[in-house]
């Protein structure tokens, strides 16, 4: 029999300790978003031709810029994720992305800003996301705090809510789409941007329940019918319904996207 170690998890756990400040120096010396190379829980990837960014990746970048977009009143839209840094300790399936990518704005015409966004899932295999941070590169505001999502969702409504509440337009279907893409993709991620794409994923009819607020509102709830054609090839249900809410945590300034995929009634075909 091998002679027991004496003191081998007083070792360990000072081995830990020292990675972890060695960890706090860099994220203290570089800032999280320009941290080179990987360390303890934290891990750079560069994104380029040989190493494409991964479709989850590239729809939490949206998320960010989507928050942008709602609290500054300008329409940025992704042109490439240039790398993210993941922050997951060892053993964890979830963790927080902070992303750093080019964006332009079609108002002013070729002109390209870099952002960094940090986005954190809050569950493994639904939507449940948490957007802390979505600033150009330079500014230095910062999250205020930590954010409690509360996940819970209200039941589809017992009357028709396509006739209950506002409906959205088409010409607002890019982030509608994103909020279904985003749903889609975190409950199955084995699913590849192919699979749920427009091409896959027909929104038929969405409703806004803003209490009054309009399009723009911050704090809303999202009813969605649409069309899986994915799913649908394996010969599961074709129509099928999803809600969706978003939310500005005014104390801490994250915005988050909590949603679900419902399954469907026969009778709520008739919607």
């Amino acid at each position: 029999m091998p002679p027991k170690l004496i003191g081998g998890g007083s070792y360990r756990r000072d081995a830990c300790l020292r990675r972890k400040r060695a960890c706090e120096k860099l994220v203290e010396k570089y800032g999280v978003f320009d941290i080179k190379g990987s360390t303890v829980g934290l891990g750079e990837n560069i994104c380029d031709e040989r190493f494409p960014c991964p479709d989850l990746v590239l729809l939490y970048a949206r998320m960010g810029l989507h928050r942008y977009n709602l609290l500054q009143g300008t329409k940025f839209q992704l042109s490439r994720v240039e790398k993210y840094i993941l922050s997951k300790p060892p053993g964890v399936v979830i963790g927080s992305y902070y992303i750093t990518l080019d964006a332009m704005d079609p108002a002013n015409g070729s002109s390209s800003q870099i952002f960094q966004t940090e986005v954190s899932e809050e569950a493994c295999g639904r939507l449940i996301l948490l957007c802390n941070l979505a600033r150009i590169r330079g500014d230095k505001s910062n999250g205020r705090g930590v954010t409690r999502i509360n996940g819970s969702l209200p039941e589809w409504p017992a009357e028709n809510p396509f006739e209950k509440y506002n409906l959205v337009e088409e010409s607002d279907d890019d982030w509608i789409r994103l909020y279904m893409e985003l749903a889609v993709a975190t409950k199955d991620r084995s699913r590849e941007a192919k699979d749920y794409g427009p091409s896959t994923l027909e929104i038929v009819k969405v409703a806004m329940d803003a209490n009054g607020e309009g399009l723009n509102a911050l704090n809303a709830t999202f009813y969605v019918r649409y069309k899986d054609l994915y799913e649908a090839q394996s010969g599961k249900v074709l129509d099928r319904f999803a809600i969706v809410r978003r939310r500005l945590h005014e104390d801490t300034g994250s915005f988050s996207l909590v949603g679900s995929l419902v399954t469907p009634n026969p009778e709520d075909f008739q919607m």
